[in-house]
């Protein structure tokens, strides 16, 4: 085993004295008492004491415990702290270099077979059954795996939005991605993906399908001082909905477990309005979710979007799909949307890419729409004169494609900022005075959390995403909109997997929790009755506060988020989407989707050329390199990241 330790670069000289020897040297050490040893990189001048306290670190424990052993001659002798580091060194004070994980008489349960985007649950499955943790339970309302993303809020033109290298089930440094899938899947496409890997990699028989939890009972303050039990019942098989199922008295059961790992999402309940006069509109108003609107109804038909969201983009697309004749995207300001390309820059990045090139990379689309639609100059949009640092804050989530921005240039799609005042027959009159003629109107508010959740686990307030600082209780859903100067991805992989690593660390090591909650830094929140949001949803700019203070206090989390997670990330992209291939398929879609365009209706704009070139991404793939090489030689961190979990949708 060798770690990923390398001795100082610089050491401290009195005066007259020589410089410390840099050469390059490596050190094993040894178990006392075992065969397990560890190559650790280092130089000549390395002291005991800086091994001493690597290796406290990494095990959590005082470096006073343990003692250095060396053999000199015939004889072993004790390192002293002040000594260089020998190169064969017995390590005694420690049974392994690995640390002793917490076992628990019963079963750790995650609740949501998909939640969370899709597949976070069954991502945590699968950790569990990496590590050899057999002793889980995962229970899902549902009759099929895939969560609400995909079964209910998704239609069957539903397509992912981000790429499929940075989101797939089994994304692990040691699994192989998707083969038989395109870059951006659909609904169905995914859900066969979901069920597949689960059975590929012996997850099903852990899965308890059309199972509702009901009620958890909570004893104790931690997993030291008590356990939890879970009161389930079977469904009628064909849940659907997104509020707790009707009782059905069957199947009723009380199981006792260790945890609770909960991924219930963000997005779960659609946030209403009624305008004035819909009685009188003589067509379909309805809210654009759940696939419970049969979008054949907007085919030659002009419609009406309201709300600027992701999801509204979305439903841009979905009109497109069903050949809606004329598309009036209604707000009352314009949020952001992000290309393709610019997605997938962000997915390849080993560090992440700053606000001022993701704007940059955000330019080229929006140069196509007019100077009006300059993204700098957007509300979300905060940077200084000269441009090279950004910061988008803003309430919704990018919508992710192309097809946004080739709609509204060809005349498909209208962006119009401005609000209904009232409607009539056949027609929405805006506060301007403006009438919009339309067959159809459909709302996309934006969604709020799910209160039942909070209830579910007596959530009094999260401290970081542990409800009432107890560590057998986690929950972990995406924040909404986006607050960063700086973007690590905009897809669910690279967070789901941190997150269930992070849930299932603070259970195999307790200690490590205890000292992070005696800190006071993890951000407290608790629900906003006033705001309709529950204590469980974190807003983006917490999530990311805790995903500093995190690996702070553990060394194992801290090593893997700097030496496997950014390179998996990029490893992922780059194997599902080469720079070239990848630039070639949004190409062809944008093509097929502006032919449709002007099949319908040849009176809209030409096609124009599709606004990115393998050179200028690759340019912009080589800045944000050279960006990061700057900071690492200025010896300045990375400035926080927001990680833009999505569903995908």
């Amino acid at each position: 085993m060798t770690a990923g330790i390398v001795g100082p670069l610089v050491k401290d000289m009195g005066v007259g004295r020589q410089p410390a020897s840099l050469s390059p040297v490596s050190t094993v050490l040894t178990v006392y008492g075992s065969d397990e040893s560890m190559t650790i990189p280092c130089v000549t001048s390395t002291k005991v004491v800086e091994i001493k306290e690597m290796l406290a670190g990494k095990l959590a424990i005082d470096p006073c415990t343990i003692s250095f052993v060396t053999r000199q001659g015939c004889a072993m002798r004790k390192q002293l702290d002040h000594e260089e580091i020998r190169r064969h060194v017995t390590v005694v004070g420690i049974k392994s270099f690995k640390r002793d994980r917490r076992r628990y008489e019963h079963p750790m349960v995650v609740i949501g077979g998909g939640s969370g985007g899709g597949h976070i649950g069954l991502r945590h499955g699968l950790w569990f059954l990496k590590y050899k943790m057999t002793n889980f339970m995962i229970f899902d309302r549902r009759n099929i795996v895939g969560g609400t993303s995909w079964i209910v809020q998704a239609n069957k033109t539903s397509k992912l939005q981000t790429e499929l290298g940075t989101y797939h089930l089994q994304y692990d440094e040691e699994n192989p991605v998707p083969k038989n899938l395109p870059p951006w899947p659909t609904r169905d496409q995914l859900l066969e993906h979901f069920q597949e890997v689960c059975e590929e990699y012996g997850l099903m028989p852990y899965i308890k399908l059309n199972t509702n939890v009901k009620r958890v009972d909570i004893s104790g303050k931690d997993s030291e001082t008590g356990t939890m039990t879970f009161h389930i019942e079977s469904t009628d098989g064909n849940y659907k909905g997104v509020n707790p199922p009707p009782p059905t008295g069957r199947g009723v059961e009380a199981i006792v477990g260790s945890a609770a790992f909960y991924y219930p999402g963000n997005l779960t309940i659609p946030k209403r309005h009624e305008y004035k006069g819909e009685e009188l509109f003589g067509g379909p108003i309805v809210y654009a979710l759940h696939d419970q609107f049969d979008y054949s109804q907007t085919t030659n038909e002009d419609v009406i979007i309201c709300g600027h969201g992701a999801f509204g983009v979305e439903n841009v697309r979905t009109c497109c799909e069903f050949s809606a004749r004329r598309i009036y995207l209604l707000c009352r300001r314009k949020n952001l949307c992000c290309p393709r390309m610019v997605s997938w820059l962000a997915n390849q990045a080993v560090q992440p890419v700053s606000g001022a090139l993701f704007l940059k990379g955000l330019e080229a689309a929006y140069r196509l729409l007019g100077p009006e639609w300059d993204p700098w100059a957007f509300h979300s949009v905060s940077a200084n004169e000269a441009r090279t640092q950004a910061t988008i804050v803003q309430k919704s989530r990018f919508g992710i494609g192309d097809l946004y921005y080739l709609a509204v240039y060809m005349g498909k799609c209208e962006v119009v900022v401005d609000d209904i005042k009232r409607i009539s027959a056949g027609v929405a009159h805006l506060q301007s005075g403006r009438k919009l003629s339309a067959a159809v109107i459909l709302k996309v508010f934006g969604f709020s959390g799910d209160w039942e959740v909070d209830k579910l686990l007596q959530v009094k307030d999260m401290h970081g995403y542990w409800p009432n600082a107890d560590n057998r209780r986690f929950i972990a859903s995406e924040g909404p909109g986006v607050s960063a100067s700086n973007f690590a991805s905009t897809s669910l992989s690279p967070g789901a997997i941190s997150w269930v690593e992070q849930a299932t660390h603070f259970m195999d090591y307790p200690d490590d929790w205890k000292r992070i909650i005696a800190s006071s830094m993890l951000p407290v929140h608790k629900g906003e009755p006033d705001l309709d949001r529950p204590a469980y949803v974190i807003e983006a700019r917490t999530a990311t506060t805790i995903g500093m203070i995190v690996p702070a206090f553990c060394p194992e989390i801290q090593e893997r988020n700097m030496n496997v997670y950014s390179w998996l990330k990029r490893a992922k992209q780059l194997e599902c989407h080469p720079l070239d291939v990848f630039l070639r398929q949004a190409e062809e879609e944008w093509y097929e989707y502006g032919k449709s365009f002007k099949q319908q209706d040849p009176s809209l704009k030409d096609i124009p050329p599709y606004p990115y070139t393998v050179e200028m991404v690759q340019a912009w793939v080589d800045e944000a390199a050279a960006d990061a090489d700057e900071r690492r030689e200025g010896g300045s961190p990375t400035p926080p990241a927001a990680v833009a979990h999505r569903r995908g949708l």
